[in-house]
C-alpha cells in the first residue's frame, strides 16, 4: 500500500479489536490503557486483485493526538470529535469503569467512526499524518513532532489569549460567550437529571426481573398455579 493510493475509494478502516495493556507512562509510572486494533484494506490493486490487510495497534493518546494535529493545520475545517474517553454516566447496566467490557466497545466503535468521518472529508483524507496514522507502526508520534504541531498550537493559544485581554471589546461577542457559557450549564443540568433518571428507571427494571426469577421458581413447585404463575412470570420478564 502506497501513499499515492490512500483516498477513500481504495481503502476500508476499521477498529476491529479493544485490548488492556500495562505500560510505563511518561513518568515512568506503571498505568493500565486501552489499546485498539486499526486495520486497512485496499479495496482494490493495480491489476484489479485485492491485497492482505495491514493492521496496527494505538492507545487512545494516538488519536487524540492525530485530532490536536488537525485541529492546529486546519483550522477552517470542523474536524470530527472523538468519543468521550471516561463514562461519564452509569446507563443502566453499564459500569462508571474505564475497563468495563461495554464501555470499552462503545469507544471502539465511536473511534472508528472518527477515522471513517476523516476519511469521508475531501481535505483531512489526504494528510500525509493521517495517512501515516493508519499505517506506520513505530515513531509515529516523532513523525508528527517534526511538523511544529505543538508551537502553532502554542501561538495560537498566545493569539487568543490576546482577544481577550482588548480594552473594548465587541459588546455581541460578550452576549455571545454568556449565552453559550448559560447554554452549556443548562445542558449540563439536563444531562445529570437524564442519568438520575435512568438510574432510576435501571432500578425498577431490576426489581421486577427479580420478581420474574421468583414466579418462575414458584410455578415449579405450585403445579396446579404453575401456568399462571409461568405467565406472570414472563409479563415481569416483559418489563426489562
Amino acid at each position: 500500500m502506497t501513499e499515492s493510493n490512500f483516498s477513500l475509494k481504495k481503502i476500508e478502516i476499521s477498529v476491529s479489536e479493544a485490548e488492556k495493556r500495562t505500560g510505563r507512562n511518561a513518568m515512568n509510572m506503571q498505568e493500565t490503557y486501552t489499546a485498539y486494533l486499526i486495520e486497512t484494506r485496499s479495496v482494490e490493486h493495480s491489476d484489479g486483485q485485492s491485497v492482505l490487510t495491514d493492521s496496527l495497534w494505538r492507545r487512545c493518546s494516538a488519536f487524540e493526538w492525530l485530532r490536536n494535529y488537525l485541529l492546529v493545520y486546519y483550522p477552517h475545517v470542523v474536524v470530527p470529535p472523538l468519543p468521550e474517553k471516561r463514562a461519564e454516566f452509569v446507563w443502566h447496566k453499564l459500569s462508571a469503569d474505564n475497563m468495563d467490557p461495554d464501555f470499552v466497545e462503545r469507544r471502539r466503535i465511536g473511534l472508528e467512526n472518527f477515522l471513517l468521518r476523516l476519511a469521508s472529508h475531501p481535505i483531512l483524507c489526504r494528510d500525509k499524518i493521517f495517512y501515516l496514522f493508519l499505517t506506520q507502526e513505530g515513531n509515529w508520534k516523532e513523525t508528527v513532532n517534526e511538523t511544529g504541531f505543538q508551537l502553532k498550537a502554542d501561538s495560537r493559544l498566545k493569539a487568543l489569549n490576546a482577544t481577550f485581554r482588548v480594552k473594548n471589546p465587541d459588546k455581541r461577542f460578550i452576549e455571545l460567550k454568556h449565552y453559550s457559557d448559560e447554554l452549556q450549564s443548562v445542558i449540563s443540568h439536563l444531562l445529570r437529571v437524564r442519568a438520575r433518571v435512568a438510574d432510576r428507571l435501571y432500578g425498577v427494571y431490576k426489581v421486577h426481573g427479580n420478581y420474574g426469577r421468583v414466579f418462575s421458581e414458584w410455578s415449579a413447585i405450585e403445579k396446579e398455579m404453575g401456568d399462571g404463575l409461568q405467565s406472570e412470570c414472563w409479563s415481569s420478564y416483559g418489563c426489562v
